[in-house]
């Protein structure tokens, strides 16, 4: 008997956390409940982790495909090259979204923070009181990660499969170039500020 309530206890828990998912436009990935397909819009409930439940609403153009619990993933994307807007056929949007998620989800740039930070903040603290040496290498360091293509670490695959795939590097890189501006940035002014302070300090 007690084996029997165990695994209804495992059935009823499944059903409790299944939910449906939403695969947008952007790469982003939503666990929800979908409330309505209107054909043109689709209504979905997310609930946070404090269990507020929030309603939201997305047009169809915005939405890759969802899939309900328990159900087969219904694609609405297609491929529509007469305008020039949806280039790619489904498996190639799918391998772009799956860069642009891994980009932005995976792409880290630590190695980025701590060059700027000791560069910039030697820069600054050699300076002295300087307001371009504080201010002006971060800016510069920051503009400098322009240059050359982002470099793509099998780490921050979701799918090995992808590693040499172009229009998944073609997702991948716009969230991710962001992210090493902002890093660089934010390192190189950590470091400057560091720098300046080190030499008020000691000076």
């Amino acid at each position: 008997m007690r084996i029997v309530f165990f695994f209804l206890a495992i059935l009823f828990s499944s059903h409790v956390v299944a939910q449906d998912k939403i695969l947008l436009m952007n790469g982003f990935e939503v666990d929800c409940k979908i409330t309505a397909d209107t054909g043109f819009v689709i209504s979905y409930d997310i609930t946070k982790k404090n269990g507020k439940v929030k309603h939201r609403e997305s047009n169809i153009g915005e939405v890759f495909s969802y899939t309900k619990s328990g159900q087969s993933e219904v694609i609405l994307y297609e491929l529509d090259t007469l305008f020039g807007d949806n280039i790619y056929d489904v498996t190639q949007m799918r391998a772009f979204l799956a860069g642009q998620h891994d980009g932005r989800a995976n792409f880290k740039g630590r190695h980025i923070a701590l060059i700027g930070f000791v560069a910039c903040g030697t820069i600054a603290y050699l300076g002295k009181d300087g307001y371009f040496t504080a201010v002006g290498p971060p800016i510069i360091y920051m503009l400098t990660q322009f240059i050359g293509k982002v470099k793509i670490r099998e780490s921050t695959m979701s799918n090995a499969n992808y590693k040499y795939n172009d229009i998944y590097a073609d997702g991948y890189e716009p969230p991710a170039r962001t992210k090493k501006l902002i890093t660089a940035f934010l390192g190189g002014m950590a470091g400057s500020s560091l720098g300046v302070i080190v030499y008020f300090i000691t000076k």
